[in-house]
């Protein structure tokens, strides 16, 4: 089989372990089967090793967005505010942060650490609030 990358006529079969990392969050999976190019190192994985890829990469994004959204919606609660009301203090659309709780869309990620900094410091809701 020719690399698919770089055209090198030598792929060698190899058992490796691959750690898949997404929104802070890692996971490592052991013996992983496939094939690699000796001179670029592009590799296909065998078909098992690919669904496992691929299912632990799903899950670990689902993990990752869910944990922002629990993330979030305890912010919103420490703070003792509606999601419209925090909404509006962040500038996002009214229902933003129901699809943010919910995990239906991903907050962007500048938003996510303002938030975390207002957790951290909650007098900062009064400067927000003023302005």
């Amino acid at each position: 089989m020719k690399c698919p990358a770089c055209g090198h006529p030598e792929m060698v079969d190899k058992v490796l372990d691959e750690t898949l990392t997404y929104g802070g969050q890692s996971l490592t999976l052991h013996h992983m089967h496939g094939q690699f190019c000796s001179l670029c190192g592009e590799g296909i994985w065998d078909e098992e090793s690919y669904r496992r890829y691929t299912e632990s990469q799903e899950t670990l994004v689902r993990t990752a967005k869910g944990d922002v959204s629990s993330e979030i919606r305890r912010i919103r609660k420490r703070l003792n505010l509606t999601q419209s009301e925090l909404a509006q203090l962040f500038g996002v659309g009214k229902v933003a942060f129901s699809r943010y709780e919910r995990g239906e869309s991903r907050p962007p990620s500048p938003l996510v650490k303002l938030l975390r900094l207002v957790d951290r410091h909650p007098d900062l809701l009064d400067e927000m609030k003023a302005s």
